[in-house]
């Protein structure tokens, strides 16, 4: 199960996640949440994965997605509060630090789109 929540933070959509991004339909949801966004305009996004409790090789490509979008509208789109086992999964997929710009907390990764 996975619990999507947004919020704006100065300009910056924050998608809260909550459970497990397993690749199935709720997780398809992020992608699609991004998409629509995009379309209206939003070019800045933050992942909040702290309370992410697993990710598997399909929900890595749920992620992939969503950054694709993002970059072909030049938006941007970074991580931050990824546990030791969804980066893991991340590194093994060779999305960190290859694609996705991680940050330790929320504030690093708003600062980062200064």
């Amino acid at each position: 199960m996975l619990n999507i929540t947004t919020r704006d933070k100065a300009g910056v959509m924050i998608i809260d996640l909550e459970g497990q991004i397993d690749g199935g339909p709720v997780s398809a949801k992020v992608h699609e949440l991004i998409k629509q966004s995009l379309d209206k305009g939003q070019k800045k996004f933050i992942l909040n994965l702290t309370k992410i409790s697993w990710l598997n090789s399909l929900g890595a490509g749920i992620l992939i997605a969503a950054y694709a979008s993002a970059k072909r509208q030049e938006a941007g789109l970074k991580l931050f509060g990824v546990s030791d086992r969804v980066e893991a999964v991340l590194k093994t997929c060779g999305l960190i630090p290859e694609v996705f710009e991680v940050y330790k907390d929320e504030e690093g990764a708003l600062a980062s789109f200064a």
